[in-house]
């Protein structure tokens, strides 16, 4: 990664193709959440933010994720 700085640059100049398509992509996620939030009042917009970046991921990954959280919290608890 280049670092490109100065008034006039954007901070996305800075990145990679894929870095800036990723950052478009969850910017897109956000207002997503936002936008559902707003329709349901007392609805936590970065709890949305998660389900909806856990729908993108196979259900291997969502449970592999699930029983390490278990997991994590179970060893807490004791």
């Amino acid at each position: 990664m280049t670092l490109v700085s100065g008034p006039d640059v954007s901070p996305l100049e800075s990145l990679t193709p894929e870095e800036r398509a990723w950052i478009v992509e969850d910017e897109k996620r956000w207002r997503r959440a936002y936008a559902i939030a707003a329709e349901h009042r007392g609805t936590d917009a970065g709890g949305i933010y998660r389900v909806l970046r856990n729908l993108e991921k196979t259900p291997t990954e969502r449970l592999r994720a699930g029983l390490m959280h278990g997991r994590l919290f179970s060893s807490q608890s004791r």
